[in-house]
């Protein structure tokens, strides 16, 4: 079984269940675990909330947003109990809506966009975001391998204290915000050691060392977003250095299917290598390498030039 952790939260029981064997991930359904994006290759499992907008799910909405929905039904020992293999801004602010740690109208307003950000990031003004800044403190504090039950438990933990206590955290946001050009600096240098595919319209970053598809995918200034030949690149692999694992990403849903056929990467993550009997997955615009899973060096190749290959779309 998984690593399973007994513990409370601002007073409250609460077990997590950390990526279960999949043999076993129905029966605890059954026995009253929430599912939360229980995304594993190519396959979700849900219950009748469907926490998951990845594979066979990929038209529902974020899984915070969807968990608005059942506000505070997670609020006892009988009813805490949550299974996740991975602990992002949406699958944690999830948990925390269906404990009801934060009050309804917070989350009203903050659900939406962690989910917009974790959904179509690239398609979202971040100016306009009244959480943005928070959400981005959340995201910089939870740098690093997340690898366990306590990670995600952790991210609930920080993201409450955020929320409640912002002043707090003003000397980290003004260094975060100071940081930015670095940011952008580093996910240059890292483009700049790209490996580039035949169409040249999708790369390979073999070593990523910050989230940078903001400025690596090369939309032209003003341009429609929703149109192939805005963008230099149509997809980008890139291999987190931190975690080892490959993210596969398009500009948005869009872009996705009509260079990838309708479905977009669903298209693709079929094709691609398995590891350790595990596959790839995700949703039509971005996706990655199974969930806890180191992909090798040698295999970027192979997978660049299959991605590639992949394209439908006349250039």
């Amino acid at each position: 079984m998984g690593d399973q952790v007994k513990t409370f939260c601002m007073g409250r029981d609460v077990a997590v269940l950390w990526d279960p064997e999949e043999a076993d991930i129905e029966g605890y359904i059954e026995s009253g675990f929430i599912p939360i994006e229980m995304a594993t290759g190519g396959k979700s499992y849900i219950d009748y909330r469907v926490l998951d907008h990845h594979n066979e799910y990929s038209d529902r909405p974020s899984a915070c947003l969807a968990a608005l929905g059942y506000y505070g039904e997670a609020n006892c020992a009988d009813n805490a109990k949550f299974m996740v293999n991975h602990a992002d801004a949406d699958c944690v602010m999830a948990g925390i809506t269906l404990m009801g740690l934060l009050p309804f109208d917070v989350l009203q307003d903050i659900n939406p966009e962690v989910g917009a950000l974790d959904i179509d990031p690239l398609s979202v003004d971040k100016d306009t975001l009244k959480y943005g800044d928070l959400i981005e403190c959340w995201k910089v504090g939870m740098r690093g391998r997340k690898d366990s039950a306590w990670s995600w438990l952790y991210g609930v933990a920080l993201f409450i204290d955020i929320i409640k206590n912002p002043a707090n955290y003003a000397e980290i946001l003004e260094r975060i915000r100071v940081g930015e050009a670095s940011r952008v600096a580093a996910a240059m240098m890292d483009y700049e050691r790209a490996l580039v595919g035949k169409s040249g319209r999708v790369i390979m970053i073999p070593s990523s060392t910050v989230w940078g598809l903001d400025v690596q995918f090369g939309r032209d200034a003003g341009s429609d977003i929703d149109m192939p030949l805005s963008w230099r690149h149509w997809c980008i692999i890139s291999k987190t250095q931190r975690s080892g694992s490959v993210f596969v990403s398009c500009p948005n849903k869009r872009i996705a299917e009509e260079v990838f056929g309708p479905g977009g990467l669903m298209n693709v993550f079929p094709k691609l290598p398995g590891i350790n009997g595990k596959f790839w997955g995700g949703r039509e615009s971005v996706g990655g390498s199974p969930r806890g899973e180191t992909v090798p060096d040698a295999m970027l190749g192979e997978i660049l030039n299959l991605v590639d290959g992949a394209i439908v779309k006349t250039i």
